[in-house]
């Protein structure tokens, strides 16, 4: 399993599990999503600072273009845009990223 970086919607406070992007293999330190929430940059989190969840029936958000998928820990409020292809995200069931974490939070259904 590679990492996983945790982000938080500063309006919203939806929060995010996703694998870092190619850029960070070539070196760079800045990737950030290419996903907007109610129409604003996602901020990083430390792993730890993100609300434990089991993996088990966590939904997922994918770009319906790109295919890019964010695992949801907090349900966000606002739409999810994919920056890149300029499209809604759809948020689904399932589990695609594999994370442990700690007991189940009431927000992740």
């Amino acid at each position: 399993m590679g990492s996983l970086w945790g982000f938080r919607c500063d309006t919203c406070r939806a929060e995010f599990l996703m694998k870092p992007g190619p850029g960070l293999l070539s070196g760079r330190t800045g990737w950030s999503p290419p996903v907007l929430c109610c129409n604003q940059p996602l901020r990083r989190l430390e792993l730890d600072q993100v609300l434990p969840s089991m993996p088990i029936r966590r939904r997922i958000a994918r770009c319906v273009r790109c295919g890019y998928e964010v695992s949801l820990i907090v349900h966000p409020a606002g739409s999810l845009v994919c920056t890149v292809c300029q499209t809604d995200f759809l948020i689904v069931g399932g589990n695609p990223i594999a994370v442990s974490g700690g007991p189940r939070h009431s927000s992740d259904r």
